[in-house]
């Protein structure tokens, strides 16, 4: 099986894709394996992508002045995360 097949199945959940428009939009992507504990995104960093979850689960979160952890957003299989505003503003 193409090991962006859940990326491409969930595409076509919403728009049906030829195999060449699928072969075509895959081309964008890049498999990554991140271990446990790994950032995708760095503090300071412009994001300049977003993550496509194939298998596990991202926390994003934001450290205060005082140093405490707020998580802001979760992604688990089949779902999206990044730094949204860097994403787009920056």
């Amino acid at each position: 099986m193409e090991p962006l097949q859940p990326l491409i199945d969930h595409v076509n959940a919403r728009v049906s894709l030829t195999p060449e428009e699928a072969r075509l939009f895959t081309s964008y992507f890049k498999l990554v394996k991140v271990k446990k504990r790994q950032f995708i995104i760095q503090p300071g960093f412009t994001a300049r992508h977003r993550s496509y979850v194939l298998q596990g689960a991202f926390r994003g979160y934001v450290v205060a002045d005082e140093g405490q952890e707020h998580s802001i957003q979760f992604a688990v299989e089949d779902w999206w995360i990044s730094d949204y505003n860097s994403y787009i503003i920056d």
